[in-house]
């Protein structure tokens, strides 16, 4: 049964991956692009990311601070149609502004408080750094989407295969490096020896970019179609005429801002305020991945038979009672917090595997750029809305604890709360009115689908 099992999965993934066209060797580039953007982000993300930040001095709100100045440079998409429409091969110049953003995302923001050494100080220049890398590199980013939305497989079975094995070979790739980072960090009995080795790792992030950029741009690029040129001002309202991607672009902004209301601040919760380790924050990864490979099939079935927007609706309400769950924990109580990522992470590899295709699944073929531009701006100023909400909220009692409820609670878990609310609203609202929101192709599958059950059952 095994053996039956792996021949599949090998001819499977022969069908979607390989060398024998320019479409299967654009998706096996992408996901050796995606494996190492998880492992090199496990350094310069994430909790390796609070971390390297709150040892260089940085507050709770600090922290905050810092991570949404990403969203406010990433404005700047808005003059992506105005930029990339002047270039006929995209590819070089968009390689060029990604190595210049990971050497100041990197390279920069690492050497510095080795020069300022105030904490304020070090605040000012890690948001000028950070902000100057996504400023100048945002109008190039919907040049990527395009250029590798080319090889996504046409039909939803085998695009559904293609989004699942690149969740898998992330999730497994960013498991391992971080339980293994994870221990090693931990071990180190000093802070200076901490230091230097999150620093260490930054730098081998660095040269782990420049291998994939490498393996990138072999990755054919095909013509994009001429667009007219547009003015500003269409950025905004040509997206209007199209009545379904809209929709799907107002449940991105809705997600980007329920996402990112504790971004980066609950690591910073988990770390300072509840005592877990890096060790045990990381090893609840591992089970994720884990969790991901043996729901994956489950998850496929309930999307061929829901949709993408009501599978991706159904995840968030059985979503909702964990973030109670997240708002009552308490210092290291370990079983709660492992209880509360399991049932996260099952409903996790739904949520991302419905919403990988929410951008594309409306996507018109005209002004793909300026679409595109559209949506990246929406979503990171939503985002950065929902990185302010949750870094105001935070700063209300800081670092300090207020008893509450025969407990002792920080402000920035009441960011659970509002995500909880908000969740709840955006899943009831997605499967009272999913039409609005799925293709019309799609809905007339699930018809047919439906109606061959009834006369099956009949």
């Amino acid at each position: 049964m095994l053996r039956a099992y792996l021949g599949g999965l090998r001819r499977d993934m022969s069908d979607i991956f390989g060398f024998h066209d320019e479409d299967a060797k654009g998706r096996t580039v992408y996901i050796f692009c995606v494996i190492l953007n998880a492992f090199y982000n496990v350094f310069i993300t994430g909790v390796f990311y609070t971390g390297f930040l709150s040892m260089n001095g940085m507050s709770i709100t600090d922290a905050g601070i810092v991570t949404f100045i990403p969203y406010l440079g990433n404005l700047f998409s808005v003059f992506s149609s105005k930029i990339l429409r002047h270039f006929k091969r995209r590819k070089p110049v968009m390689i060029a502004a990604k190595i210049y953003f990971y050497v100041m995302y990197i390279l920069a923001a690492t050497v510095m408080p080795q020069f300022v050494v105030d904490p304020q100080q070090r605040l000012y220049w890690f948001a000028g750094i950070v902000f100057l890398a996504y400023a100048l590199y945002a109008p190039f980013d919907p040049g990527f989407v395009i250029w590798f939305y080319r090889f996504f497989p046409k039909d939803d079975a085998r695009r559904s295969r293609y989004l699942l094995y690149q969740q898998i070979a992330a999730s497994i790739v960013a498991s391992v490096i971080l339980i293994l980072s994870g221990v090693i960090t931990d071990a180190v009995n000093n802070a200076e020896n901490q230091r230097a080795l999150i620093n260490g790792m930054r730098y081998f992030a660095f040269a782990l970019v420049l291998l994939e950029i490498a393996i990138q741009v072999q990755a054919k690029e095909y013509p994009v179609p001429p667009e007219p040129p547009l003015r500003l001002t269409q950025v905004f309202t040509l997206p209007l005429k199209y009545k379904k991607f809209m929709a799907s672009t107002l449940l991105m902004f809705a997600w980007n801002y329920i996402g990112n209301l504790n971004n980066g601040l609950w690591n910073y919760h988990l770390l300072n305020h509840l005592d877990f380790s890096y060790t045990i924050i990381n090893t609840m990864a591992v089970g994720g991945t884990i969790i991901l490979l043996t729901t994956s099939g489950l998850w496929q079935r309930v999307l061929a038979r829901l949709s993408w927007i009501r599978t991706f609706a159904l995840a968030l309400l059985l979503w909702v009672p964990t973030e109670f769950g997240f708002f009552a924990l308490a210092p290291r109580q370990t079983w709660l917090y492992v209880v509360l990522c399991i049932v996260q992470y099952i409903l996790a590899a739904g949520i991302n595997l419905s919403y990988a295709n929410v951008l594309y699944m409306n996507l018109p073929k005209e002004n793909e750029t300026a679409l595109i531009a559209f949506n990246t701006l929406g979503r990171n100023f939503l985002a950065f809305l929902g990185l302010l909400t949750g870094t105001y909220v935070s700063a209300i009692t800081g670092d300090t604890a207020v008893e509450t409820l025969g407990m002792q609670v920080y402000s920035v878990q009441y960011t659970t709360m509002l995500r909880a609310a908000t969740i709840l609203t955006m899943g009831v609202v997605l499967m009272k009115y999913w039409r609005a929101f799925t293709p019309d192709a799609d809905i007339a599958r699930l018809e047919r689908a439906k109606a061959e059950k009834r006369r099956a059952g009949a």
